[in-house]
């Protein structure tokens, strides 16, 4: 579920990177509520949900983004996603400080926040465990975006020391 982007946006992108399946679904909304009866429908394994602060429930007045959206589209799709045994990833966006752009309630709510992290003119991508019930949080996945999406950087040190010898060079 996109509340960022179009469907058309995303079906573009889907295909440029190969990930375009019969067996994905895919639905643009900013309704907390209709994302949580498309839950509760109990037809999903897995529901993406992009993203948190995008969201809004009819009967709260504030607008999207705010404390109270958030908190309380969160629970709604939680509670729904619980009802029907159905995972659910939620993407939050942080602030400049890199902090979540909402409430903390947030981080208590969920079993695991990551962090993907880096330079968006490039680099390599970090994904990060600042919250784990499942495991540890002191591993760090590092990645390297290309035309065709991710790719996992196989010798993180291999390719840093590198980089470092290139710069050497100058």
């Amino acid at each position: 579920v996109s509340g960022e982007e179009s469907a058309g946006q995303v079906k573009l992108r889907a295909v440029r990177l190969g990930a375009s399946s019969d067996r994905l679904s895919f639905a643009a909304s900013t309704s907390g509520n209709d994302i949580a009866k498309t839950i509760e429908s109990g037809e999903f394994d897995l529901v993406i949900v992009d993203s948190i602060q995008t969201l809004a429930m009819g009967e709260i007045s504030s607008a999207p983004g705010t404390v109270s959206q958030v908190t309380n589209c969160g629970n709604l799709i939680i509670r729904a996603a619980k009802s029907t045994d159905t995972a659910v990833i939620i993407v939050g966006h942080v602030t400049k400080d890199g902090t979540l752009a909402g409430p903390k309630v947030l981080e208590h709510l969920v079993d695991v926040v990551l962090n993907f992290e880096g330079d968006r003119y490039g680099g390599f991508k970090t994904v990060r465990a600042v919250k784990n019930r499942f495991g540890s949080t002191n591993e760090v996945a590092i990645f390297e975006m290309l035309d065709t999406g991710l790719k996992e950087v196989k010798n993180p040190s291999a390719e840093l020391l590198a980089e470092r010898e290139d710069w050497k060079l100058y």
